[in-house]
């Protein structure tokens, strides 16, 4: 659940200009709409607690479609925590793709609206294909 919370934030930043720029950075803008939207989703689901925003914002880079510029050469091996991600992460980045995608309101709400019902609503029996993009997912599967 978490990962597609934080995706519905990274797509509200770009819809209000937060983010004008395909860099985004773990500040308190998206630390705070991303824990408010966490408890909303979690008084929802099964979850006792919302999950810290360091999860999402790291394990997203394993859908294939958020990339780090990392300050160090560090390798980890572990869920990094918050303090480690904004001291070692210059920004994360969107493919190029997404990020074009992004920059088009109606794709944003299609976007969004999928998120919310087959990522976060329950609804829908779509399978999640780790090796495809977020967005191959939303426009090019059979869900």
């Amino acid at each position: 659940m978490a990962k597609p919370v934080l995706m519905l934030v990274l797509i509200d930043g770009v819809e209000s200009g937060v983010f004008a720029n395909n860099r985004f950075v773990l500040n308190e803008w998206l630390e705070d709409h991303y824990m408010k939207l966490m408890i909303q989703y979690t008084r929802q689901s099964q979850f006792d607690k919302p999950t810290e925003i360091n999860n999402p914002f790291w394990h997203l880079s394993t859908d294939g479609f958020w990339h780090f510029q990392l300050k160090t050469k560090e390798e980890m091996s572990v869920t990094p925590s918050k303090a480690w991600l904004k001291e070692n992460v210059s920004y994360a980045c969107f493919d190029e793709d997404l990020w074009v995608l992004l920059q088009n309101k109606e794709w944003r709400t299609r976007l969004r609206d999928f998120i919310v019902e087959h990522k976060l609503g329950g609804g829908g029996s779509c399978k999640e294909n780790k090796n495809n993009y977020l967005f191959r997912t939303l426009f090019g599967s059979a869900c």
